[in-house]
């Protein structure tokens, strides 16, 4: 007997080098048998009705929670403006230290991928004097089990999707073979083209049947609460495709060289588990280890440490010195009791100056670390199609690290404002040493509301 023709067989064919001559009605007819056999495997069904089971059950608590913390981060964010509007009459500069909350507004597809949204801050203190860091991460809240995973659509089908996928396609190429019918296949006049491209449309056929539903019913609910989204949910859909094509691709090209059909699903599930979690966590222990990140004792002691020496060599009182020296000279004054205008407005304001310059310094080398270490995980992207996934997904979820830099960057801004706001205010309107002078809700309206829609 012939040995049964391999890989080097299949693909060495003309015909799969010229695709332009396939006969898709024959493609259609070997996707049709394809299908038709994984509906009859009773075990591929239970399967695929877990998944589908789980997708739904993710889709919908996720529905409920983001319904939840949309309408408590809103509340929240209007009762600190109200807070901040009626705090009565006050010295400008007491109400800049009273300050106000600003909160992450959660994005509609946060329902599918929360990304690492759960592990960063979810409000900022913004007052004078400090730029603060996010606080309220919900993974706080979380039990260990949820901390390590989280039920979610997008985790469900970047863990369990290409598991289907390989249950559905190891015994394409490999199981035929065993059974003998590989060799008649091929010899009545099918291609080795059409036979790969048969299998491999049935097989994606299958898996569509249970994924693109759930995609067109969030793509509809999308349309009739939030339209805007709806490009990124169909790139969503795009990704995720590919992902299961790269997947379904490699599973077939195993199976058209194996001996066995056990062997493929040995060595499929094997590369499984190394892409799916090896990887990854190789990524995220090797970029530490390269780009180590400081603790947040350790930050907030490096910037403690520059807001008292300076930026430059300059301290903060030199800086203050020539600052009065400048304000003398362009007023004509002896003295700043003599100015026009209350000089300590002024070095609030300078004070804010300086102390932006280093908190600025200090957490851009903090996101250029993490940028860093975003780059390796790229760099282990090349061994785990999973990594290149979770990116593009939780950048069009608007749950990336990126999009909440960005809030962070937004909230400095407007704390920025606000405080100048008050220092301008003292300023003008107050006279040197005058500590009776109080502002009132005129000047807190001026302020304005936070307000931060994300990132493209």
């Amino acid at each position: 007997k012939h040995p049964a023709p391999h890989l080097p067989g299949i693909f060495s064919h003309p015909s799969f080098r010229n695709l332009f001559f396939i006969n898709f009605r024959m493609i259609g007819t070997i996707a049709k048998k394809e299908l038709r056999l994984i509906w009859r495997d009773g075990r591929i069904l239970w399967t695929a009705g877990i998944i589908l089971l789980m997708l739904v059950v993710a889709a919908a608590t996720a529905v409920e929670r983001y319904r939840v913390i949309a309408a408590e981060r809103a509340a929240a964010q209007s009762l600190v403006e109200e807070q901040w509007q009626s705090q009565g009459e006050k010295n400008p500069h007491a109400a800049a230290h009273y300050g106000i909350y600003a909160f992450k507004p959660i994005t509609p597809l946060a329902v599918f991928d929360t990304g690492v949204s759960n592990y960063l801050g979810v409000s900022i203190w913004l007052e004078a004097h400090r730029r603060n860091r996010a606080i309220g991460a919900p993974a706080q809240d979380m039990t260990a089990m949820l901390r390590f995973g989280e039920l979610t659509a997008a985790f469900t089908l970047q863990v369990l999707l290409p598991l289907l996928v390989i249950l559905m396609a190891f015994p394409a190429f490999a199981g035929e073979r065993e059974d003998g019918t590989l060799r008649q296949v091929l010899s009545s006049g099918v291609t080795a083209a059409q036979l790969f491209l048969g299998k491999g449309l049935g097989i994606l056929a299958a898996v569509a049947v249970i994924v693109v539903p759930l995609f067109a019913l969030g793509i509809l609910a999308l349309a009739l609460s939030t339209p805007a989204y709806i490009p990124h949910a169909l790139l969503l859909l795009v990704v995720y495709v590919l992902y299961g094509l790269v997947v379904l691709s490699l599973t077939l090209a195993v199976s058209a060289r194996a001996r066995s059909a056990q062997s493929v699903l040995v060595t499929m599930v094997g590369l499984w588990a190394v892409f799916t979690f090896a990887v990854p966590r190789l990524a995220a222990d090797v970029s530490q280890i390269l780009f180590p990140t400081p603790s947040a004792a350790e930050f907030q002691a490096a910037i403690d440490g520059d807001l008292q020496a300076g930026i430059n060599g300059v301290s903060p009182a030199a800086a203050i010195a020539e600052r009065r020296e400048q304000t003398l000279k362009l007023y004509g004054a002896g003295d700043v009791d003599e100015l026009p205008i209350n000089f300590q407005g002024i070095v609030f304001s300078l004070q804010e100056e300086l102390g932006g310059q280093v908190f600025e310094r200090h957490f851009e080398e903090l996101e250029s670390r993490m940028a860093r270490q975003l780059d390796i995980h790229e760099v282990f992207g090349l061994f785990s199609p999973r990594l290149p996934l979770q990116a593009i997904s939780m950048e069009l979820a608007g749950t990336s690290l990126r999009h909440h830099e960005a809030f962070a960057r937004a909230a400095e801004s407007f704390r920025a404002q606000m405080i100048e706001t008050m220092n301008r205010d003292l300023t003008f309107n107050s006279r040197p040493g005058e500590s009776s002078y109080r502002a009132g809700p005129e000047l807190w309206s001026q302020v304005g509301s936070f307000s931060w829609q994300g990132v493209p």
